[in-house]
């Protein structure tokens, strides 16, 4: 690097330190009401906490990775159920010598 470009990277540091400290002592509400009526932000909407057909417990939750963990099943699903090997270590039973077979 020749002199020219030592020099804008001290003033850009130079610059940049002030400038980090003044926006981490800003408080983020006024900034939030500022940039929500600029419509720089939408206004966020809550999340739902409640689903009206969920049932008590954890099984609507369950149910819902297993959907999503399905998607990806169906994704992979022709080229892994198109392997010979994958085919072979289903069909295989677990071994009788493990010590982790109960």
């Amino acid at each position: 690097m020749g002199g020219r470009e030592w020099g804008i990277s001290l003033a850009l540091g130079v610059v940049a330190i002030p400038l980090g400290a003044l926006i981490r002592l800003t408080p983020n509400e006024p900034c939030k009401r500022a940039f929500e009526k600029l419509r720089l932000l939408p206004k966020p909407e809550p999340p739902p906490t409640v689903f009206p057909d969920a049932e008590p417990g954890f099984t609507f939750a369950q149910e819902q990775v297993r959907d999503n963990l399905s998607t990806f099943a169906r994704l992979r699903g022709g080229r892994m159920r198109g392997s010979s090997f994958v085919g072979k270590s289903r069909s295989a039973g677990p071994d009788s010598a493990s010590p982790h077979v109960v």
